[in-house]
C-alpha cells in the first residue's frame, strides 16, 4: 500500500511539472549615436534579475570583430588536448534543438528608430531593418513557438542614430527544463570520463610503440 502511495505521488508530481511553466523576461536596449554604441541586457525571472551594460566606441567594433575572428581561427588550427573524448557537437546541437522546440515565446516586442541625416538613405535603412527583422523572426518562429509579436521601425529624418528596444517573454515547462539539465549533465560527465580514459590509454599506446621498435 505504501508503494502505491509513493507511486501515485510521483505520478502527480510529474503531472504537475508537466503543466507548470517557468517564465524569463529578456530586455535588450541598443543604441548607436555620436560615434558610440550602448547595449543594455536585462534578464529577470521569479528567482533573480541580472543586468549587464556594454559601451563601445563604434570605430573600435571592426577591430574587435577581426581580433575575435583571428582568435577563433587560431583555436581551430590548434585544438586543445582537453577536448579529447568529449561528445560530438551533434549531441549538443540535438539538445539545443530539443530545447528550442519546447520553448514558447509568449511575447515579442521589437521597436526601432533609425536615421542617417539623409532622407533617401534613411528610407533605405528602414527597409533594410524591416528585412532583417522579418528574417530573424521567421527563423525564430521556425525553431520555437511564437505566440504574440509586435514589430515596429520608425525612420528618423532629423538625426543620425539607431535605437532599438527588444522585449520578450520566454517560457518552458519545468519537466522539459529538468530533462534538458539532466541530459546536459550526462553529456558532460560522459565527455569527462571518455577524456580521462583516452588520457590514461595514451601512455600505454606510446610504450607499446616504443617497445615494438626497441628491438629493431
Amino acid at each position: 500500500m505504501l508503494g502505491l502511495y509513493i507511486g501515485t505521488g510521483f505520478v502527480l508530481v510529474v503531472f504537475l511539472f508537466s503543466l507548470l511553466y517557468i517564465k524569463v523576461k529578456l530586455n535588450l536596449e541598443f543604441s548607436i549615436s555620436s560615434g558610440n554604441t550602448l547595449l543594455t541586457v536585462t534578464v529577470s525571472s521569479v528567482f533573480k534579475q541580472w543586468q549587464k551594460r556594454y559601451s563601445q566606441d563604434i570605430n573600435a567594433i571592426p577591430d574587435y570583430v577581426a581580433a575575435a575572428w583571428k582568435k577563433h581561427q587560431e583555436k581551430k588550427e590548434t585544438p586543445s588536448e582537453s577536448k579529447k573524448g568529449q561528445p560530438a557537437s551533434g549531441a549538443y546541437y540535438s539538445l539545443a534543438t530539443f530545447a528550442l522546440k519546447r520553448m514558447v515565446v509568449e511575447r515579442l516586442d521589437w521597436k526601432s528608430r533609425i536615421g542617417t541625416n539623409d532622407a533617401m538613405y534613411t528610407a533605405l535603412s528602414s527597409g533594410g531593418l524591416w528585412t532583417v527583422k522579418g528574417i530573424l523572426t521567421g527563423l525564430l518562429s521556425s525553431k520555437t513557438r511564437l505566440q504574440d509579436i509586435d514589430l515596429q521601425v520608425e525612420p528618423d529624418f532629423d538625426n543620425a542614430k539607431l535605437v532599438s528596444h527588444l522585449y520578450c517573454i520566454l517560457k518552458m515547462r519545468i519537466v522539459h527544463i529538468i530533462f534538458i539539465a539532466f541530459y546536459f549533465l550526462v553529456l558532460t560527465v560522459r565527455g569527462y570520463i571518455n577524456g580521462y580514459r583516452a588520457g590514461k590509454a595514451d601512455p600505454s599506446h606510446r610504450r607499446t610503440y616504443e617497445n615494438s621498435h626497441a628491438g629493431h
